[in-house]
């Protein structure tokens, strides 16, 4: 005869040892979903970063195609005439033909709309209304620039053949302003929700992405910025200053 206490509880045990499991397994699947979504944001991350280099790369590419039928001159930063800004170098016919090609706009001009594909992805996806143009994804740097007049113009450049070391000089960078500045490089907000102030923007894990006058990219972080003030000259320095020895 079945002792009806002892299959009550083996019962309970069962139950038990079900309910257990069950738990294991919701465990289990939440480790794995969480460690996904880390994973996932990781790699986007990276995409992110890459796709960025890349665009840093052709921008200088462009330039340095623009600085071979100018006499060394790269794209000017900006153009001004009666004190008045004309032009700025994500404005420059000449430079965009360089970066996209001969495209023609309605009028039969060369276009100097630039795709959305040369803009940082990850300023893009976050702010694709407000900061869909190039200025709010990378900027030049503006130190110790070439001032030549041109009639009534006032042309502001780099000219390669000034510089003694153009793989030690920024010439692009990650930035929330189409020219990068000394004073602008701890002033980050970290949200890139705001352009027009000079930063510098270490936007890609925690770092600004550079690409140098002789084209060769590199990873700076805000350690490394104070590293450039600290022993390599800081504005007078040659990754500021690109006539800088």
């Amino acid at each position: 005869m079945k002792n009806p206490f002892l299959n009550s509880r083996s019962k309970r045990c069962a139950d038990g040892f079900t309910l257990t499991e069950l738990l294991v397994v919701i465990m289990i699947v939440l480790i794995l979903v969480v460690l996904s979504l880390v994973g996932m944001r990781r790699m986007r991350a990276m995409a992110d970063k890459a796709g960025s280099m890349r665009n840093l790369s052709q921008l200088q590419i462009a330039n340095i195609a623009y600085a071979s039928d100018h006499n060394g001159n790269g794209v000017p930063i900006k153009q001004s005439a009666d004190g008045q800004v004309t032009e700025r170098w994500f404005q420059n016919p000449e430079f965009i033909a360089n970066l996209i090609g001969d495209v023609s706009d309605a009028s039969g001009e060369q276009s100097t709309d630039i795709p959305t594909s040369l803009l940082d992805p990850k300023v893009y996806r976050a702010h694709k209304l407000s900061h869909d143009k190039i200025y709010a994804s990378y900027g030049m740097n503006d130190t110790n620039l070439l001032r030549s007049p041109n009639d009534d113009s006032l042309i502001r450049s780099h000219n390669v053949n000034r510089m003694p070391n153009p793989s030690r000089s920024m010439a692009f960078a990650t930035a929330t302003d189409y020219r990068v500045t000394y004073n602008g490089r701890f002033s980050w907000n970290e949200e890139d929700s705001k352009t027009g102030d000079g930063a510098i923007a270490y936007r890609h894990l925690d770092r600004a992405l550079v690409v140098f006058f002789d084209g060769h990219i590199e990873e700076v972080n805000e350690a490394r910025m104070k590293q450039v003030d600290d022993t390599k000259g800081g504005r007078t320095g040659p990754f500021w200053d690109p006539t800088a020895q």
